[in-house]
């Protein structure tokens, strides 16, 4: 019986964790997509999205990269962060997954936020927020 007792426990915690996941990546995704159409660089539009999270927190995009656990593109959900060696300019950029290959993106074209591909640049790396 202890040992039904314990896995129904973990089975309950892990349940608990993918559901505080989802509703973090969430929050952290509807912040994101409030803020098209706000003129700010690809690191304001994350530290204002994670702020919907309790997370104060800002850096240059590979510092973004700290907040969490590494995911492949496959297991991405709305919400996680993609962190870009190149964001397409020569220079690192860090974004929004919106789920379905698109992407909040800060910092486009003249400063603007926007919803687009997020296959951009090079060298993604898709991250979920602890």
């Amino acid at each position: 019986e202890t040992a039904n007792t314990v896995t129904q426990t973990n089975t309950q915690e892990a349940k608990n964790s993918q559901t505080t996941s989802f509703s973090k990546g969430a929050a952290i995704y509807q912040a994101a997509l409030n803020q098209v159409g706000t003129t700010q660089d690809c690191t304001m539009l994350v530290t204002n999205a994670l702020k919907a999270v309790g997370i104060s927190y800002h850096n240059w995009p590979a510092g973004y990269m700290s907040l969490g656990t590494v995911v492949s593109a496959y297991e991405a959900q709305p919400g996680d962060l993609i962190y870009y060696a190149n964001g397409g300019t020569g220079y690192a950029h860090i974004a929004v997954y919106a789920g379905n290959g698109k992407a909040v993106h800060g910092g486009w074209l003249g400063n603007q936020t926007v919803v687009n591909s997020a296959n951009v640049g090079s060298g993604a790396v898709y991250m979920r927020v602890s």
